[in-house]
């Protein structure tokens, strides 16, 4: 299967089911950065995972990200103000902007407790749109 090819099948699952218990331990201080699809680094955030629920046009139970710090050379290119979720199924993380419906940019890549690297895309009516990458590693 295409790297891109994936969160096709990502969105799929998700609006069709809801969201499972993980068992990966997402507390603490991550750092995550954003590549573009030349791998040059474009934003670098800094952001922790809670347990409140977060608002969502996509199906399944998404929670908040929070956003501790930012860098970034190019606003436009990573929705650095607008809020961010996640969730994890089937051993994926996905992070996205999720309030924007039909307008969704998208983190994803295999779970891990302490570094998870995958693709950035943006999902919609058009289907997917590859955007670049993305790691994210525990920091404490």
């Amino acid at each position: 299967m295409s790297p891109f090819a994936r969160p096709l099948f990502t969105l799929a699952f998700t609006l069709g089911l809801s969201t499972s218990a993980w068992s990966y331990d997402m507390s603490g201080v991550w750092a995550l950065k954003i590549e573009n699809r030349s791998h040059h680094v474009v934003a670098t955030l800094t952001v922790g995972f809670t347990n409140r629920k977060a608002l969502s046009c996509m199906g399944g139970d998404w929670l908040r990200v929070n956003v501790v710090s930012v860098t970034t050379n190019d606003p436009k290119f990573y929705p650095v103000s607008d809020p961010l979720s996640f969730h994890i199924e089937n051993n994926r993380l996905t992070i996205g902007r999720n309030e924007i419906c039909d307008g969704y940019l998208m983190l994803s890549g295999p779970a891990n407790d302490k570094v998870v690297k995958g693709e950035y895309y943006a999902l919609g009516l058009g289907g997917t749109s590859p955007r670049g990458f993305f790691t994210l590693s525990r920091t404490k």
